[in-house]
């Protein structure tokens, strides 16, 4: 991968390279000799790094002036060699990352079909599918219809139950075309249709993917080890609210996992190119990974190839920082998502990036009425100063 080079222009520093889908990071300028877009970005983080406090970062909920409520947030941000540059609260508190993992998870799927050239292959569009938290719209439900149908899955195997869309306006569309939910409006039957598919190509199978002892879960639970750096049979063990393994670790450790999956240290050739690959497809397919007024694909839109965002259940954020080579995992202790988006907000804002205009819902929200009044607003309490 072409490494990005920073270039001075009039004192603003640019980034050489960029996406087509990274538009919205900022203002953009195209060489004129090399053709090579360059990109903006502030020329530092906002605070010195590293940054370590034992205090979590307080997120602020505020009715004219008065915080009536607030959320404490742990933050970690490393390097791929475990090396925390911002940590904020306990980097050490054990979570379960739920949903926010699933990058990691696609990995073995990704890798296993580049090695399998005779076998169906992923589109981009599928790749952004399987590590997906989804609204279960039709954009996502048909597309899970046809990764199922290309590998010859049947999708009443699917386990992870059925529910309406979480999504308001689509579940109205649902409960006015639908009797009931099948499980393929699952939020996550992305997910699980990318396991299903392993398993059969890993046993000739699929009856049984989500147990931890099949082949499937075996592969991928040996890739977040790899990932993470730690023994996650050491730590407590679930099942997710879909049925699938879930597994707990330090919260520095799965900002480590990140991190290299943002290519901040070596892996192998295969790993490289399955990350560098679910990276580009996240970027291109954003609205695949989540759906419409939802922060997790805003966030990806908005960024492109620059950075990689996942929610997950109970106040969870993940991200990796592919210019910098840095991971982050952030954890709302009292699982709180409003909390977790302004806090996914203020790590993107401190490490140095512009927040785009499209992302201010999330990342700095308004308090309205049922007027439509403005009462309040949700901030970050100063942890730097």
């Amino acid at each position: 991968m072409r490494p990005h080079r920073e270039i001075i222009i009039d004192g603003t520093m640019w980034l050489e390279g960029g996406s087509p889908n990274s538009d919205s990071l900022g203002s953009h300028l195209e060489c004129s000799f090399c053709g090579y877009r360059l990109r903006k970005r502030r020329s530092k983080p906002v605070i010195n790094l590293p940054f370590v406090s034992s205090e979590p970062l307080s997120v602020l909920v505020n009715r004219n002036g008065f915080c009536e409520s607030s959320h404490q947030v742990d933050v970690a941000v490393c390097g791929a060699g475990g090396e925390v540059v911002l940590g904020l609260g306990n980097v050490e508190s054990i979570i379960f990352p739920r949903s926010a993992m699933k990058p990691l998870q696609a990995i073995a799927l990704v890798e296993v079909l580049e090695c399998n050239a005779g076998a169906e292959q992923l589109s981009d569009s599928e790749v952004a599918l399987i590590c997906s938290s989804h609204n279960g719209e039709m954009l996502h439900v048909d597309a899970v219809r046809g990764l199922l149908g290309k590998f010859d899955v049947d999708i009443d195997d699917l386990i992870c139950g059925a529910h309406w869309s979480m999504h308001e306006e689509t579940m109205v569309s649902q409960v006015r075309s639908l009797e009931a939910p099948h499980q393929v409006h699952n939020n996550c039957s992305g997910k699980h249709a990318g396991m299903m598919i392993l398993s059969k190509l890993l046993s000739s199978k699929t009856v049984g993917y989500e147990k931890l002892s099949c082949e499937a879960q075996q592969r991928i639970l040996g890739i977040l080890e790899f990932m993470t750096g730690v023994d996650l049979m050491q730590h407590t063990t679930g099942v997710d609210g879909c049925g699938a393994p879930v597994f707990s670790a330090p919260l520095g450790n799965w900002a480590r996992a990140f991190a290299l999956f943002a290519g901040g240290g070596e892996l192998p050739d295969e790993r490289t190119a399955a990350c560098q690959r679910i990276r580009k497809c996240i970027a291109s397919h954003p609205l695949h990974i989540a759906g419409k007024d939802r922060s997790c694909s805003a966030v990806n839109a908005a960024y492109g190839e620059a950075i990689t965002v996942k929610v997950g259940a109970e106040g969870v954020y993940s991200a990796a920082f592919h210019e910098l080579g840095l991971g982050a995992m952030i954890k709302v202790r009292d699982g709180n998502k409003r909390g977790a988006e302004v806090a996914l907000g203020a790590v993107i804002q401190t490490l140095g990036y512009e927040m785009h205009d499209s992302l201010a819902g999330f990342f700095e929200p308004t308090l309205r009425n049922w007027a439509g009044e403005v009462v309040g607003d949700i901030t970050i309490k100063p942890f730097a100063t």
